[in-house]
């Protein structure tokens, strides 16, 4: 919102019907005119120049990206799976609960909740490096290799195809690589500054 220039009265008034100029003592009516244009635009200006904090920034990335991905749980996993399925979904749940906590505290400033998410956020963290199920062994390592696996395209999925040829080009295995991406760097972000 761009602030206008205060208008000043008319150099000209009437009495009985005939204009009368008016002597404008300039450096004080200039003077008036700016401290009214730095009142009324001086929050403004003051909003503009805050820059945003990116912490806050990849918080809520992480919150879009698994509220996305929650969705691309059913886009793209086999709907067969549900037990795994449903721990997929209950595991990006936690970890968007975990990064609206850390949003939270980041703009509150409060370290000692803020020390409490990144325990949190880590231990979620490291879950995804945990040892796969059993079941899910065969074909991925880890509960991190098993999602991305479910989040490939697969031509039987319509909301879920291959990009080109690529399994790995589809939006939700795309989201899916941006969130591994951002969680470490939202760590880092709430980790205590020395």
């Amino acid at each position: 919102m761009l602030c206008a220039r205060p208008r000043l009265p008319s150099p000209s008034w009437q009495l009985n019907g005939v204009p009368k100029p008016v002597r404008w003592n300039m450096p004080s009516a200039i003077a008036a005119a700016l401290s009214i244009t730095l009142a009324v635009c001086s929050p403004f200006v003051a909003a503009q120049a805050a820059a945003p904090d990116p912490r806050v920034g990849r918080a809520d990335r992480v919150v879009s990206l698994t509220r996305a991905l929650v969705k691309g749980v059913d886009q793209c996993f086999n709907p067969a799976h549900t037990r795994g399925n449903t721990e997929t979904r209950n595991r990006l749940i936690r970890l968007e609960r975990t990064a609206l906590n850390a949003k939270s505290s980041l703009t509150s400033g409060d370290a000692r909740r803020m020390a409490q998410t990144a325990t949190e956020l880590k231990a979620q963290w490291n879950a995804f490096h945990e040892r796969a199920p059993i079941a899910a062994r065969f074909h991925c390592a880890t509960v991190r290799q098993c999602m991305e696996l479910g989040f490939e395209g697969h031509p039987n999925y319509p909301q879920c195809q291959p990009v080109n040829g690529n399994r790995r080009g589809n939006i939700q295995s795309i989201q899916f690589q941006e969130l591994l991406h951002v969680v470490p760097q939202l760590l880092n972000d709430l980790s205590p500054r020395r």
